[in-house]
């Protein structure tokens, strides 16, 4: 298969830019204007709109992405702030139970 010549890439670029999709009369204008066949110019169109999906669906991956990051990085932090409380809890209770076994003693209960 033959590559295009920059100037028919840059007449489907510019109708491109226009529309995505092209009518049966404006194929066969574009197919004229640069000399290719209307079957060139019609996988041309295709071809460049998957490329446009795809350029899409990896951003959007791409995008999510970061999020999922975000919400781990979140996550782990909420997770490390309650690992801190839980221990400062666990203080707390060891301290409350040598207080009460120190008053137990002293009622001698």
């Amino acid at each position: 298969m033959k590559r295009f010549e920059r100037f028919q890439i840059d007449a489907l670029e510019v109708a491109y830019g226009e529309r995505d999709h092209l009518c049966r009369e404006r194929k066969a204008e574009l197919a004229n204007q640069t000399g290719l066949d209307v079957e060139q110019v019609t996988s041309w169109f295709n071809r460049r709109r998957k490329r446009d999906r795809e350029k899409e669906r990896r951003r959007v991956s791409e995008q999510r992405c970061l999020e999922l990051e975000d919400a781990l990085r979140e996550s782990r932090e909420r997770e490390a702030k309650l690992e801190q409380e839980v221990e400062e809890s666990r203080r707390r209770e060891n301290g409350l139970r040598a207080e009460i076994r120190i008053l137990r003693d002293e009622i001698g209960w």
